[in-house]
């Protein structure tokens, strides 16, 4: 038997084995459906092939697409190609990809390929607006209320020892956002945690998660008009430097209280939790008394410890601002985006002015000498400023007068005194015996004679009045060139020698508004500035 079966084996090893490669092939893949407006893209794979020559083409609901490619090399050996189209979606419909062409494999056997598949193009979809919770839990804890959707605020109270949760949140719709869940510390006392939903159109909604840790025995302690309590772990604070600070704890009320100390800077500190669950750390003495808050900010290179300060910046006054949820104590002015704060450089260990830009949080010393000249400098110019205003507005006042006084000058020249003339009728010697024999006019002539004269008294009127006009408007031209001739010979006067003008003018006027006349007005004041 045994001879039989090493005959067969013998047998079997004499027989040659013939490898058969795989014969070249071909085919496409799409996306079944596309939204219309956007991009679909089709691939052809070639397997096993040593040269090819397909073409690919899309047609129907699209702008249209195609690609050829052709590799006649003939190498020798099998390889694996992709051919690539991408087209858009432009209607409703379908698009057909379909390919055709020659593969050719490395033993030289030449095979015809082809197929297609399509693509459905269909309306885009609404965006959703869901943005609730399809649940809501602290793993291994109950909150309360029952969890409802459209419920927002919740509760869960656990022991003093627990110092980590886990929120679980699940989405109601596939195509929201949350955030807000997952491991989290907690610390004694009252702690919040918000959980967000954002729909796909991007509309929000927070749940809120109330955690309470109870503490038998709270520390409460108050500063400037608020209570704080007193965070018994260390977990949750935070080393301020490590260069400056070691962790260490201080007894308060019998209790270990976690603390930090710094030799350099002699001070102890403590951490205490606001009404809103915000941690402040606090300078304390060994007993554990409030000595004040430690507030420091950082900037690029620096940070600066606040300290109080008697010296004062015009112009700044003390307030508080927010930064990064936390209240700062700083000067401030009408302008809020860059405020004042005085500390000491922890790096440098010096006392001084810095600028803190509310904006771009960058810090920087402060120049106050620099401040307080450019200051001075300021209020100079507002002087001055204030000083051209008054001369423009004496000017203009000035200005005014004259043009009040110029235009009553000339009216007045229209009732320059004149003598009034009464025109007596002499008398006729023969009037009485004209009485005595008197003799009736026909009545024709009488009313001929009263029509004349009537005519004449108005033609004497008229020309009266022309001349009257013409004779002031001579006279106000007069004026007019001779002041104008004398500008032009004289300098632009002072205010003084304006204002003594204007009292000649005025001195000069007789009771009856009467002026002296524009030559002798202008010879006398010559005359005066001769001597």
């Amino acid at each position: 038997m045994k001879r039989i079966k090493s005959l067969l084996l013998f047998g079997l090893l004499a027989i040659p084995f013939t490898f058969v490669e795989a014969a070249g092939s071909a085919s496409i893949s799409v996306n079944g459906t596309v939204v219309n407006g956007d991009k679909v893209t089709a691939t052809v794979t070639l397997s096993n092939v040593a040269s090819w020559d397909v073409k690919v083409k899309g047609t129907g609901s699209t702008e249209g697409c195609s690609a050829h490619e052709a590799d006649a090399s003939n190498n020798g050996q099998n390889t694996t190609k992709k051919i690539v189209v991408t087209c858009k979606a432009n209607s409703l419909g379908t698009i057909t990809f379909s390919f055709s062409g020659d593969v050719t494999s490395s033993d030289g056997t030449n095979i015809p390929v082809s197929g297609s598949k399509k693509v459905t193009v269909v309306k885009p979809r609404e965006k959703s607006t869901n943005n609730n919770l399809k649940g809501l839990s602290v793993e291994g804890y109950e909150i309360t209320p029952a969890f409802n959707k459209d419920t927002l605020e919740y509760t869960v109270n656990l022991d003093s020892n627990v110092e980590s949760i886990k929120i679980n949140a699940t989405k109601e719709d596939g195509y929201a956002s949350v955030s807000g869940a997952g491991d989290k510390e907690v610390a004694l006392g009252d702690n919040k945690f918000e959980i967000k939903v954002t729909s796909e159109t991007g509309k929000e909604k927070v749940y809120v998660l109330n955690v309470i840790v109870n503490d038998n025995n709270p520390i409460t302690k108050s500063y400037d008009g608020k209570d704080y309590s007193v965070v018994k772990r260390k977990s949750s604070l935070t080393v301020p430097n490590n260069e400056l600070f070691t962790e260490t704890s201080i007894k308060i009320e019998e209790f270990d209280i976690p603390a930090f100390t710094s030799e350099t800077l002699g001070m102890i500190l403590i951490g205490m939790k606001d009404s809103n669950n915000i941690i402040y750390l606090f300078k304390v003495d060994e007993s554990g008394n409030i000595l004040g808050k430690y507030e420091t900010l950082e900037g690029s290179s620096q940070t600066v410890l606040f300290k109080d300060t008697k010296e004062e910046i015009d112009g700044y006054t003390k307030g508080l601002i927010t930064i990064d949820e936390k209240e700062y104590s700083v000067y401030k002015n009408s302008n809020e985006k860059v405020v004042l704060i005085y500390g000491t450089n922890l790096k440098t260990n010096e006392d001084n002015w810095y600028s803190y830009n509310t904006i771009d949080k960058s810090l920087q010393l402060f120049d106050k000498d620099g401040y307080e000249a450019n200051k001075n400098l300021l209020s100079e110019n507002d002087k001055k400023l204030e000083q051209y205003k008054l001369v423009i507005y004496g000017l203009s006042g000035l200005s005014i007068l004259l043009l009040i006084i110029t235009v009553v000058a000339i009216l007045s020249k229209g009732k320059k005194k004149t003598k009034k003339v009464v025109a007596v009728e002499p008398v006729k010697k023969e009037e009485n015996i004209k009485k005595v024999e008197k003799v009736e006019e026909p009545k024709e002539e009488v009313i001929s004679k009263k029509i004349e004269k009537e005519e004449v008294k108005s033609e004497n009127k008229e020309e009266k009045s022309t001349k009257k006009k013409s004779k002031k408007k001579e006279k106000v031209e007069e004026t007019k060139e001779v002041v104008t001739d004398e500008v032009k010979d004289d300098a632009i006067p002072s205010f003084e020698e304006i204002e003594k003008d204007l009292l000649d003018v005025v001195t000069n006027m007789n009771d009856e508004d009467e002026l002296v006349s524009a030559d002798d007005f202008l010879d006398l004041k010559k005359k005066k500035k001769r001597k």
